[in-house]
C-alpha cells in the first residue's frame, strides 16, 4: 500500500471542505483508491505541465489533487512503492497554474 504524506498546504486546503460532506465522503474515495491502486483509471493520472515534478488526480470533474512522488524510476515514472506527497487539493484551474 502506498504511502500518501500530506503537506502544510493540502491540509489548509481540504480543511476549506469541512462543510461540505459529499465533496469530501468523493476525497476520501480518491485518497483511497491512490493508496491501494495508483495506476486506478478513475484517478485520470496525468503530469502537470508548468512543474515537472508535480502530478496530478482527479476527485471529480471540479476539483483535483496534486501530488509528488518521493522518488523516481530511471525511466522517468513514479516509484509507485515510495511515499507520495499529496501538495494541493483545488478547483481543476488553479491546481493546474499553482500546483505547490
Amino acid at each position: 500500500m502506498l504511502n500518501l504524506v500530506p503537506s502544510k498546504k493540502f491540509l489548509k486546503d481540504i480543511e476549506k471542505f469541512k462543510t461540505m460532506p459529499k465533496l469530501r465522503k468523493k476525497i476520501s474515495k480518491t485518497l483511497s483508491f491512490f493508496e491501494d491502486n495508483p495506476m486506478h483509471p478513475g484517478l485520470n493520472i496525468e503530469r502537470i505541465v508548468n512543474d515537472h515534478m508535480a502530478w496530478s488526480a482527479r476527485i471529480d470533474k471540479h476539483y483535483r489533487i496534486s501530488f509528488e512522488p518521493e522518488t523516481f524510476l530511471e525511466s522517468g515514472i513514479p516509484d509507485w512503492s515510495s511515499n507520495i506527497i499529496l501538495l494541493r487539493m483545488l478547483d481543476h484551474d488553479d491546481l493546474y497554474k499553482y500546483p505547490r
